[in-house]
């Protein structure tokens, strides 16, 4: 009888050879390599919670680096926790969903609040305790908007930098509902070492924001917020920031009119300020994250125009009249008197020579050292020939429609420009609905793609606007911060998806440069001017955008 044991044991000694007498010297041999390594490097230390490693007392502990791990460890597998989180991995507690006004006051929560580095970002809440009311439902917001519209900046407190927060609607169905609990929340990107408080208020309770349907604007009647004893410090810790002042002329020639960017004293500008676009009224100039805008001249934007856009249609309302005004003078306008009611705020009666600013259609010559004159005969070549075209928006109030500028000799008289920018959205907020918007947006899109063929195209957005209602009886215009935004975003995201890949579409975002000025000088400047016009300067930097936009990639 074979003593050897069968099946797979038994094949797997046949192939090595292995007795048992084999066996207990594998593990003999096993044993003592282990002791060999214990007593050279330590022994394990099994716990309940841990298993580690106890190096001999007579060996010198390795020392321990700065950010906690040891010298023997590979510090580029370690794993370690981030400094920041967003606030999809930060969840919202369970206790602010059956809050009421009964128990808390409305409140910002900013739930991690360590230091944080430049270009990282902190998650800030605000929660909107539930308020009962008897009120109708005569107000209801946009599909997947808030029922609240709270303004919440983060405010540096050496740089005076204000960083909106672009609030949403956090992932819970009390979101929906009127008379429920609202989270809203936001990642924000500090760009700038600062120490940074929140500061802000609730503009509007139960979508009163949001006066669509021919319903009047509502009242603004602010309520406070609690703000969190918390402050977020972002550091610079190398010193190579590349968003630091320092370095703003290593970057790249702004070619986009929709760049993001922080408002900046003069007075701690490193580099000779006449370098880049000049001032406000308050000494500040705007100066984009991720691309440089160096300071044009008139003159040379014309020459540029003559090179690249012979032939331009510019549409828009009164705030395109006081930016043409600005480029028909070559930049003199209002540079007199710039306090004066023109430059701050309503020039619709001033006489002016250089084009017909009034007038539904209004074609005139840009020449580089005479500036603006009415056109006359045929266009040279030596100048740019700007078409003005006046309109409300794309309302009902234009008279006669808008879409009649764009009859079948349309071309034939007025030619086919390399450039068409449009400016709107003031009218139409104040007086539409946003349903009837898009349909016009969408037939002006149709519109463009059949009378201007392979022309660019400039999206000019509306005024921004905040911190107070127009109660004017007379006009009843239905402004607000997040209805503005929300006709903004209609006329944008329609152009984008219809051109995307087959036209070059930019958007001139004005309302972002008035978005991003000093949390206390926006109030301000906003409440002087029942029109919603900015002042003559930040016209001047609206401009200068726009000049960087269209021509740092003709340079000669």
């Amino acid at each position: 009888m074979n003593d050897e044991p069968s099946g797979r044991l038994g094949a797997v000694r046949q192939m090595f050879g292995f007795g048992r007498k084999m066996w207990v010297s594998v593990l003999v041999l096993t044993a003592f390599a282990g002791l060999l390594i214990v007593y050279t490097y330590g022994f394990l230390e099994v716990g309940l919670d841990h298993i580690r490693i106890v190096r001999p007392i007579e060996g010198p502990p390795l020392p321990d680096l700065p950010d906690g791990s040891s010298a023997d460890m590979d510090t580029s597998q370690a794993l370690r926790p981030p400094r920041f989180k967003l606030c999809r991995d930060l969840p919202v507690s369970a206790g602010y969903w059956n809050l009421t006004t009964a128990d808390h006051s409305a409140f910002v929560d900013i739930p991690q609040h360590s230091d944080i580095g430049v270009g990282e970002s902190v998650c800030v809440r605000v929660v909107v305790p539930a308020q009962q009311t008897v009120a109708p439902m005569t107000f209801v917001p946009f599909p997947n908007s808030p029922w609240d519209s709270v303004m919440v900046d983060l405010v540096g407190r050496n740089t005076n930098t204000s960083v909106p927060v672009l609030l949403q609607m956090a992932d819970h169905t009390h979101n929906y509902f009127r008379d429920r609990t609202h989270v809203y929340e936001a990642d924000v990107v500090l760009r700038d070492a600062d120490v940074y408080h929140a500061e802000g208020y609730i503009e509007f309770r139960h979508a009163k924001w949001n006066a669509e349907a021919f319903l009047d604007p509502q009242p603004f009647e602010p309520e406070q917020l609690k703000m969190p004893d918390v402050q977020i410090n972002v550091l610079d810790e190398d010193g190579l920031s590349p968003y630091s002042l320092q370095r703003y002329m290593d970057l790249p020639l702004c070619t986009d009119s929709d760049a993001d960017g922080r408002w900046v004293s003069v007075d701690v500008l490193p580099f000779d300020a006449s370098l880049v676009p000049p001032p406000d009224n308050h000494n500040l100039v705007w100066l984009p994250y991720d691309c440089r805008l160096q300071r044009f001249t008139y003159s040379n934007f014309t020459k540029c125009l003559i090179r690249k856009y012979p032939l331009v249609h510019w549409f828009g309302d009164s705030n395109t009249r006081r930016a043409l005004k600005k480029v028909s003078t070559l930049g003199t306008w209002c540079t007199a008197e710039p306090d004066s009611l023109v430059c701050t705020c309503n020039d619709n009666t001033e006489p002016f020579t250089n084009y017909k600013a009034n007038q539904r259609i209004s074609p005139f010559d840009l020449d580089p050292v005479a500036g603006g004159a009415m056109a006359t005969g045929a266009q040279s070549e030596n100048k740019s020939r700007i078409v003005a075209f006046k309109w409300d928006g794309l309302t009902t109030r234009n008279s006669p429609p808008w879409a009649e500028y764009f009859t079948a000799d349309f071309e034939e008289h007025l030619g086919r420009p390399k450039l068409a920018l449009f400016g709107m959205t003031n009218w139409d907020t104040a007086f539409e609905s946003r349903a009837f918007f898009a349909n016009e947006v969408a037939q002006l899109a149709d519109i463009v793609d059949a009378k201007y063929p392979g022309a660019d195209v400039v999206l000019r957005t509306g005024q921004y606007y905040c911190c107070t209602s127009d109660m004017d009886k007379s006009w009843k215009r239905r402004y607000s911060r997040l209805r503005n935004s929300y006709f903004d975003q209609t006329l944008v995201d329609h152009f984008k998806t219809k051109f995307a890949g087959s036209r070059n579409v930019l958007v001139w975002n004005v309302a972002r440069l008035s978005e991003r000025r000093p949390y206390k000088l926006r109030e301000d400047d906003l409440l002087k001017c029942a029109a919603n016009h900015v002042r003559s300067e930040i016209i001047e930097i609206e401009n200068q955008v726009l000049m960087n936009a269209l021509c740092n990639n003709a340079i000669d």
